[in-house]
């Protein structure tokens, strides 16, 4: 055999051999994190330096996780989402025209009625604790801000001056073709939002006073809400001017007292009786009508008279005669939110379990809910003698009104160890929210 051939075939021999020696060899161990057989756990009393938390925590397909729930949290009323007989939900988009008098004039305006936006509005929970935050909601703010700018340009046709304009305002509300006109008890438990009432084409008084009051404000008019057991109204600070004039007004003597400024002489004129006190003026508010057409600022429609002036010649006249069940809302931005959170297993060690933590931050109140932190923190909840906290704290977003928003955190928890998680919501303007999960063990 040539000498080059009887080199290649040794060579050839020597790589067979090699390959076999290693094939015979076992598999060197090796396995991730979360595939290792788990023996007896020893955490000293003086635990080391916390080891830095990895960059990336993830689940891999397959594992077994821990999921941890908060406990309930028991709520006073439940918001009833059956809508009324009378709300119907619209299945096309649809235009209402409006018509009114005012100042021997006659005003037309039309509005587009989106079928989406008007079904958004008439489905919304009910679920705003004081009748005013309907007024300061931003749910149809922008539409009403446009709403505002066509009636500010119609006044502007006609020349009108400010207090013009706002008495032109009024007149469009009282004279809403399907506006309740005054009954006995005229308003529902189903306010509704100043953009819906006008989609509506009117309403009860609580849905037209809502309305009015928040056209008013849009004017820069500093319009308050009117509450009686029987009728709504809007009411704004009392002038001088008006007061001589024998305008209808009510006096607030004080938080839960708010008396009639008016009584009914002989011949049934309505007069002041506070007319020989002046400092009764800065704590009173004229009388307007929003439901009952034909009754400019400072009048009052005749079924209402005697709940709201006096008669010296009732024989149960009071020299100060309170209104029963009165109440005047100043509107005020009302911010608020609410908190939920769940947390689950995504990664353990030797020493460590890390739990990711989901907080659902909804906004309950009037406006954008702002400067927001939660503070997430696992504690021991068996009552080590040692023990041990683990925080993080996140800031949150604005949160539009209605709309949520989700913040996550990782705690990283000793292992084998008894535990509660704590979050904790808070900011400038809301009440502070407190939330525990159920007790669990790492």
């Amino acid at each position: 055999m040539p000498r080059d051939e009887l080199i290649i075939v040794i060579a050839g021999i020597a790589v067979v051999l090699i390959i076999g020696f290693f094939v015979q060899q076992p598999a060197l161990p090796f396995s991730l994190p979360w595939d290792m057989e788990e023996g007896p756990s020893f955490i000293p009393d003086v635990a080391p330096e916390t080891p830095p938390m990895p960059d990336q925590i993830t689940i891999p397909p397959g594992q077994l996780t821990q999921v941890v729930f908060q406990i309930p949290v028991d709520e006073p009323d439940t918001v009833d989402t059956k809508l009324p007989d009378q709300v119907k939900l619209q299945t096309s988009d649809t235009a209402r025209s409006y018509s009114w008098y005012y100042g021997e004039s006659f005003y037309t305006w039309t509005i587009h009625i989106p079928a989406s936006r008007y079904n958004y509005l008439a489905t919304l929970p009910r679920d705003k604790p004081r009748p005013a935050d309907y007024i300061m909601s931003d749910r149809g703010r922008a539409e009403l801000d446009l709403v505002i700018q066509d009636l500010i340009s119609l006044a502007g046709s006609r020349n009108l001056n400010d207090d013009q304009r706002r008495d032109m305002v009024i007149a469009f509300v009282q004279s809403l073709p399907n506006n309740r006109w005054g009954a006995v008890v005229d308003y529902d438990d189903y306010p509704k939002y100043p953009l819906q009432t006008l989609y509506d084409g009117g309403g009860d008084s609580q849905d037209t006073a809502i309305l009015l009051t928040a056209l008013l404000r849009l004017l820069g008019i500093e319009a308050s809400l009117l509450e009686t057991p029987r009728h709504y109204a809007v009411v704004l600070p009392l002038t001088e001017a008006d007061k001589k004039a024998n305008k209808v007004y009510l006096y607030q003597k004080d938080a839960d007292t708010i008396l009639k400024g008016n009584y009914l002489d002989e011949n049934n004129n309505i007069r002041d009786y506070y007319h020989n006190n002046p400092g009764v003026l800065s704590r009173s508010y004229i009388y307007i009508e929003s439901n009952i057409p034909g009754n400019p600022m400072g009048s009052m429609p005749v079924q209402f008279r005697n709940a709201y002036i006096q008669s010296l010649y009732d024989i149960n006249h009071r020299p100060e005669q309170p209104i029963t069940g009165a109440v005047i809302h100043h509107p005020v931005r009302n911010p608020d939110a609410d908190l939920s959170f769940s947390a689950r297993l995504v990664h353990s060690d030797q020493r460590y379990a890390y739990y990711q933590v989901y907080c659902t931050i909804s906004s309950t109140g009037t406006g954008p809910a702002r400067d927001l932190t939660v503070d997430m923190t696992a504690y021991p909840a068996d009552g080590v003698t040692d023990p041990w906290i683990f925080t993080e704290s996140e800031s949150v977003p604005p949160v539009p009104e209605g709309e949520t928003r989700v913040v996550e955190g990782t705690l990283q928890i000793p292992r084998n160890s008894v535990v509660q998680i704590e979050c904790i919501l808070r900011g400038s303007g809301i009440e502070k929210k407190k939330r525990l999960s159920e007790v669990f063990t790492t």
